[in-house]
């Protein structure tokens, strides 16, 4: 006997069809196998499928999952989160403003803020680590075709606590010219268990951007991911780290741009709250568009 499961598809980190970052989105999960949720993501072949599911753990509302094409699931999720809200926004499924989701990396606190343009969505994870990279970066440079005069000196490489590698870029036409060994970037990341390698330009397309990057995660099945919002949240504690914001009030505010070179230009709002000089919370927003829905058949 065959099921149907009904999937939308939404582009997040934009207000456009075709622009940022596409996201599957499962919002009735509750019925279905780790098995099922991998061959959907498969079949979705998006950077990221989110599954929703009822919450399970006292304090949260729903419980969210995201798997990559290849099978992976993922700690944290920007974009796929960001099309969830947005989904459940549209179906009227999200009762307030504000839900809190249970995750694989823990509890991810979501707001939809409505705007003149339309509905904005902010995620607040956890604050994010940042510590300096301790292995050589060369192989990995040699890897993306990064030369040394490439490489910012504004400052260091970084790994997250998501285990992404930030490596800073001396400007745009080195992201530009960027050409990724794609076997050899995954065998790298599966060598050093680095999630994805992410280069950060301070030249941006945009003059109201503070930011212009590009993440590679080939051995997640995603060569490059258009728009990544987990990633921008532990962008500015790096940048706050080097000395690079400014906090007025409290809090240092700046937009990021990310997927212009693949043709799905992506703008994410970020903002980094400090207290007694240090960071003390992050939030990540994006706007999202639906662009395709329907039913998937399972046997």
């Amino acid at each position: 006997m065959s099921r149907v499961v009904e999937i939308w598809q939404v582009d997040a980190f934009t207000a456009r069809p075709f622009g940022g970052n596409p996201a599957g989105v499962v919002l009735d999960a509750g019925g279905l196998s780790d098995a099922e949720m991998w061959k959907i993501a498969a079949e979705m072949n998006v950077p990221a499928t989110a599954f929703v599911a009822p919450a399970t753990r006292p304090g949260h509302d729903l419980k969210l999952r995201w798997f990559t094409p290849s099978g992976k699931e993922l700690a944290f999720c920007g974009h796929a989160t960001v099309a969830t809200a947005h989904v459940l926004t549209e179906t009227r499924r999200l009762t307030r403003d504000r839900v809190i989701f249970d995750t694989l990396g823990g509890t991810l606190s979501v707001t939809a803020s409505p705007t003149p343009d339309g509905t904005l969505i902010w995620l607040e994870p956890a604050l994010p680590t940042c510590v300096a990279y301790s292995e050589a970066v060369g192989p990995v440079l040699d890897t993306l075709g990064v030369s040394a005069e490439g490489v910012g000196s504004w400052t260091r490489a970084a790994l997250t606590g998501e285990r992404d590698l930030l490596i800073p870029a001396a400007g745009l036409e080195v992201l530009k010219s960027l050409a990724p060994d794609m076997n050899r970037l995954a065998r790298l990341g599966e060598e050093r268990r680095i999630r994805g390698f992410c280069l950060i330009s301070r030249e941006t397309l945009d003059r109201d951007s503070l930011t212009h990057s590009r993440f590679f995660a080939p051995h997640y099945g995603i060569p490059e991911d258009p728009v990544s919002g987990s990633v921008h949240a532990a962008i500015p504690v790096w940048l706050w780290q080097a000395g690079l914001l400014t906090a007025t009030g409290g809090v240092a505010r700046f937009q990021a741009e990310q997927g212009d070179s693949l043709g799905r230009p992506g703008r994410l709002q970020v903002e980094l709250h400090v207290a007694d000089g240090r960071p003390a919370r992050v939030r990540v927003g994006g706007r999202a568009v639906t662009v395709l829905t329907g039913s998937l058949r399972l046997e």
